[in-house]
């Protein structure tokens, strides 16, 4: 909203219209890009590169492993995404211009959906966040999809087989890095400068090759291997068991639980497996400093890069691109705006098919003899289904590649805007009489 808000003030709107427009570098190859441009195709690579790690964690060890728990919210998610599609092409036909944003109300930001749902569902159970969550990972994987054969223009099919020697280097190089972690630092650290740039190469020939360069974030953080160093693991469990001299105690990792061994509340996080949907909610502070060395090196690749990378991606590159997304001037809008085809098939797509497609999907399959999320009741699920339609990031990047250059690009920005905020909206005023059942009785 501060980029709406500024861009919109007649002292600070003409210089931030200059800001996105500045070309801070210079470069050779066709990089001579906008702040705007840097920020859509550098940075926001960063966040697909944590979407590929999250996505490889979780097909390695979790939700994503379970296929009878998979199912119901990947129907789930495809409905979410057509019936969203549809609306949006009803409001726009005979207008081609308009169609080329069929995508944008698709997308589910998760971040935003888990936050509003623990904030006003605080009944939903864990059952129901791991739902919302797998929901998205398949929205994840389907607004991938819809960028790379949407909104990408195969140009330069060569520089193809350039970007897949970049990916190559990068995984052999990551694995080199993890493989060698325990016994030489100065060679993990040449491994990983080779990694980062078989990455900027996959990158930069993506984008020569005339598809979305941050399609390469997803690809590096899938090729992240996601196993533990073996030699690190060894080393974790000496340390955990120092009277321990048989072999079978170093081949076998996971059975050297600490509540055979040590008393309760010594150690209580160092020796649990690899659950990577957990690895960001634990307080490294409050582990006694003597094990800190031996927790990091048994962390796999992919939850080391993780937990390096989400803060950056959290706090500075989703802020950045949402600021300067929402840098437009509603000047030239005025009361056109409710009239836009655009805008309303954008803001009825999230707020409205979203939790119509999904909703329909869940029943659907439901009667078909999948089973719900435990703990679920018709309320709530109803609540989940509609702050699916919280879009932000997904929406505005594919907003951008649809109407690049074009005026629809405004209308589809603010149509993204007022579905998210319109499906919070209901779901807040649909929960005032439960809140206030709850206040009488207490």
């Amino acid at each position: 909203m501060a980029g709406l808000i500024l861009a919109n003030l007649p002292e600070t709107g003409p210089g931030l219209k200059a800001l996105a427009a500045w070309i801070p570098l210079d470069l050779p190859g066709g990089l001579n890009l906008s702040l705007r441009d840097w920020i859509q195709d550098g940075l926001l690579t960063i966040f697909f590169l944590t979407m590929g790690l999250d996505l490889r964690q979780e097909a390695a060890t979790g939700t994503l492993r379970d296929h009878k728990q998979v199912l119901l919210p990947m129907l789930a998610a495809l409905g979410g995404v057509a019936v969203p599609i549809l609306i949006y092409c009803l409001f726009n036909l005979g207008s081609p211009a308009g169609l080329r944003g069929w995508a944008v109300p698709t997308a589910t930001d998760v971040a935003f959906s888990l936050a509003a749902l623990q904030l006003l569902l605080p009944k939903a159970g864990p059952a129901l966040q791991a739902f919302l969550m797998t929901l998205a990972i398949f929205d994840d994987l389907v607004g991938v999809l819809l960028i790379a054969l949407g909104y990408s223009s195969l140009g330069q099919p060569s520089w193809l087989l350039v970007s897949l020697a970049g990916l190559v280097v990068w995984a052999l190089l990551v694995r080199a890095a993890n493989r060698f972690c325990p016994l030489w630092r100065p060679l993990v650290f040449l491994c990983l400068l080779g990694a980062l740039a078989g990455g900027l190469l996959a990158w930069y020939s993506l984008f020569k090759a005339g598809i979305h360069p941050v399609l390469a974030g997803v690809a590096m953080g899938l090729l992240t291997p996601v196993a533990r160093p073996n030699a690190a693991e060894a080393e974790a469990t000496e340390a955990e068991e120092p009277s321990a001299s048989t072999a079978p105690n170093v081949t076998e990792p996971t059975e050297h639980r600490p509540t055979d061994t040590k008393p309760s509340g010594t150690e209580p996080t160092e020796t649990h497996p690899p659950v990577t949907s957990q690895a960001n909610t634990k307080p490294a502070g409050f582990e006694p400093t003597e094990i800190e060395p031996n927790r990091n090196p048994t962390l796999s690749p992919a939850e080391r890069l993780d937990h390096f990378l989400t803060p950056l991606s959290a706090l500075v590159v989703l802020p950045l691109f949402a600021f300067f997304s929402l840098s437009i001037s509603l000047d030239q809008l005025g009361p056109g705006l409710l009239t836009d085809r655009v805008f309303w098939g954008a803001t009825l797509g999230l707020a409205l098919g979203k939790p119509l497609g999904i909703m329909t999907m869940v029943i659907l399959a439901s009667r078909l003899g999948l089973q719900r999320p435990a703990g679920s009741t018709t309320g709530n699920m109803i609540g989940l289904c509609q702050l699916c339609g919280i879009g932000f990031t997904m929406s505005f990047l594919i907003a951008n590649l649809a109407f690049a250059g074009s005026p629809h690009l405004e209308s589809a920005l603010l149509g993204v805007l007022a579905g998210s905020v319109l499906s919070v909206l209901i779901v807040a005023v649909g929960t005032i009489p439960g809140r206030l059942r709850s206040a009488r009785h207490t």
